[in-house]
């Protein structure tokens, strides 16, 4: 494979898997574009910057970029143009949240069809699986290229499902970061649904355990966007819990998101608001210091009503690559990296009063907590190694015309 065009909803971002896979298939002298339908996100990883000339934004409605696109698209292929865009639609029919985005995106398909053709661009990939591959799926289609997919959690697979079986009937892939929505997958598209799973695993040059000391109070993190899925309200009223036992521990949140407010008002009605630190949101520079002292790092993640909900979010492999053990909730693929007693602990999602019983004893007993990080780390440099999680990826990309070998290949 020569050249890809990343379709995704804000790049480049301070999570970084995309962003890291990009930089490996620059470096490998694949030709990358990467269209998004948000724009660049307020924040991002330094190293990241080298990417924004290859990012361009094609989602907003009001473009008349796109409409001429489409135009452009009913007269060359006007077939395949109201074909396809009807299936989508009949497929959204019932789901308005789905048939609003999949209505106000078509004309950002058509320009990154436009753009491709025009770039000479072998392959379009949906980076999330919702409308990102939507757009991917329409544009690949009107510009008769391959189509791939990436599919990672609650916000592309769970929220909504409308016409989600049919791209990943047609991609040459499907490449999910959590095994149990690789199998989600799997069933719902049938049999002849090509689905690997691919964890993102993590950069364990920079990641690297080094300088790690624990502080000496005990020291509890929270890294993450500030949203109620993270469930980090959770982690405030397990200190709560803590402290009514006579187990006095220190939060720090890493994070910024609509839930700030609410969570500082939390920690004052608790009574806990002196042991929690608020550190807005910080790139890798600023995350090693907190990793290296924390105790243990939370993940009390849960699912939402409306079905979003994390994955294995990237901070939970950085934690144990770093050597530090954590404590996540038996939800949305945890239980895929936290090993219960080796590697950590796991506790019922919502549950503050479980998440303080699996704490407290581990608080009391530094030697355990170090024997975890250590086989922390271990899993991390044997499963979630990012460069070699890269490869299997990258095999599938440069599959000629045997995908349905490649993925059996990248799955095992």
């Amino acid at each position: 494979m020569r050249s890809v065009a990343y379709v995704t909803t804000t790049f480049p971002t301070l999570a970084s898997f995309t962003e890291n896979d990009v930089h490996r298939l620059l470096r490998r002298g694949v030709r990358v574009r990467v269209y998004t339908l948000r724009g660049p996100a307020g924040r991002y990883q330094p190293e990241h910057a080298a990417l924004l000339p290859l990012t361009r934004g094609v989602g907003s409605p009001l473009d008349p970029r796109g409409w001429a696109a489409l135009l452009l698209w009913l007269a060359r292929r006007p077939h395949v143009l109201i074909g396809e865009t009807a299936r989508v639609l009949w497929a959204s029919r019932r789901d308005p949240y789905a048939l609003a985005g999949h209505l106000g995106y078509l004309p950002a398909a058509a320009r990154v069809a436009w753009l491709v053709e025009r770039a000479g661009i072998e392959r379009v990939h949906g980076a999330w699986a919702h409308f990102p591959g939507t757009v991917a799926y329409l544009a690949a289609r009107l510009a008769r290229r391959r189509f791939s997919l990436s599919a990672h959690a609650g916000a592309d697979l769970y929220r909504s499902r409308a016409f989600l079986a049919e791209k990943v009937r047609a991609a040459d892939f499907t490449a999910a970061c959590v095994r149990g929505n690789a199998e989600m997958l799997r069933a719902l598209a049938g049999p002849r649904a090509r689905v690997a799973w691919i964890w993102h695993g993590v950069d364990l040059a920079r990641f690297d355990g080094a300088a790690r000391r624990r502080a000496e109070r005990p020291t509890l993190l929270v890294v993450g966007r500030l949203s109620a899925p993270k469930g980090f309200d959770v982690a405030v009223r397990a200190l709560a819990e803590l402290k009514a036992r006579g187990s006095v521990a220190a939060l720090e949140v890493a994070g910024d998101g609509p839930e700030r407010g609410a969570l500082e008002r939390l920690a004052r009605e608790l009574g806990v608001a002196e042991q929690v630190r608020f550190h807005g949101a910080l790139d890798h520079g600023g995350l090693l210091p907190l990793y290296r002292r924390a105790w243990l790092l939370l993940a009390p993640s849960r699912v939402m009503p409306n079905g979003r909900r994390d994955g294995i979010p990237n901070v939970v492999v950085e934690a144990m690559a770093m050597g530090v053990p954590c404590a996540g909730s038996r939800a949305c693929g945890l239980e895929e990296a936290i090993v219960p007693g080796e590697t950590g602990v796991l506790h019922e999602p919502g549950d503050a009063r479980a998440l303080a019983d699996a704490l407290e004893p581990l608080l009391r007993d530094p030697a355990t907590l170090d024997r975890m990080g250590a086989a922390a780390r271990a899993l991390a440099c044997r499963d979630f190694d990012a460069a070699r999680n890269f490869e299997r990826l990258a095999a599938l990309f440069e599959a000629p015309d045997d995908a349905p070998a490649a993925v059996e290949r990248a799955a095992s």
